[in-house]
């Protein structure tokens, strides 16, 4: 039996993504042009184990690309949880096999990271705090004196409401030499069980999501049904926007 591991691949999904114009789209280019270096691709080295009730163990390594955001000036940047640590995606989870349902137990080892940088250069890094509740990795520089990592301004954040207009600040994938991208969206709906999320008419992934202010709202996280459940659908994660109060209450367990 084969097993597919979730993708990390961003996906910038166009449907609801507003043509800025005016006011937004000014404000747009400007947060832009401060930040865009803000967003980088993190690359990692993991190690999973994968196996099906009593059956035989499955061992792979994988090399996984994801986007981060750095948000202090001491370099940590921050992203999704998922899509670092794809074996607890599936762990706990049930498949149907053909003898019936099988309990799936796979676990993973980080065993390398590094931060991309726009120039094109490669820092080592290491995983400094992880919150899976959250959906939340934090990564830092091995070296203290790193430069070019700029963080995004997190001080004077703002709540994030239905209907707002939003600006998404991201990056392509390695094939378009992962240039910066700008997105204009608004929130669509408000998920407020178990806990308060937005959900905006685009993919925000690993990307910093700021209001038409310019002021920063939340981070791009995903987040999956309970484990347990046999569906087929229940491993497929909902792209959500955590707000900033929460992320930044969890950075400061990133020591």
């Amino acid at each position: 039996m084969k097993y597919k591991l979730l993708s990390t691949a961003v996906l910038l999904a166009a449907s609801f993504v507003h043509a800025a114009d005016g006011p937004l789209k000014e404000k747009a280019l400007a947060v832009s042009s401060a930040h865009k270096d803000s967003v980088l691709f993190l690359s990692a080295v993991v190690e999973i184990e994968i196996s099906a009730g009593e059956g035989q163990t499955k061992k792979e390594e994988r090399k996984l690309e994801m986007l981060g955001t750095v948000i202090a000036a001491d370099g940590l940047i921050v992203a999704p949880l998922s899509t670092l640590d794809v074996a607890s995606n599936i762990d706990g989870r049930t498949v149907n096999g053909p003898q019936g349902p099988l309990k799936l137990s796979a676990k993973g080892t980080t065993k390398e990271v590094k931060i991309l940088m726009p120039d094109g250069s490669e820092v080592p890094a290491k995983v400094a705090f992880k919150d899976p509740d959250l959906d939340l990795a934090f990564i830092r520089p091995e070296k203290k004196d790193v430069s070019g990592l700029v963080p995004i301004k997190t001080g004077g954040n703002a709540p994030i409401s239905l209907l707002d207009d939003v600006i998404i600040l991201g990056r392509l994938g390695k094939d378009l030499n992962r240039e910066p991208v700008v997105l204009t969206s608004e929130v669509i709906s408000m998920v407020t069980k178990p806990r308060v999320f937005a959900k905006v008419g685009t993919q925000a992934l690993g990307m910093p999501v700021f209001n038409r202010d310019g002021k920063f709202v939340g981070i791009g996280v995903n987040r999956f049904s309970p484990k347990g459940e046999s569906d087929a659908q229940a491993s497929m994660p909902s792209s959500v926007v955590l707000p900033a109060a929460d992320l930044l209450e969890s950075a400061a367990q990133a020591k």
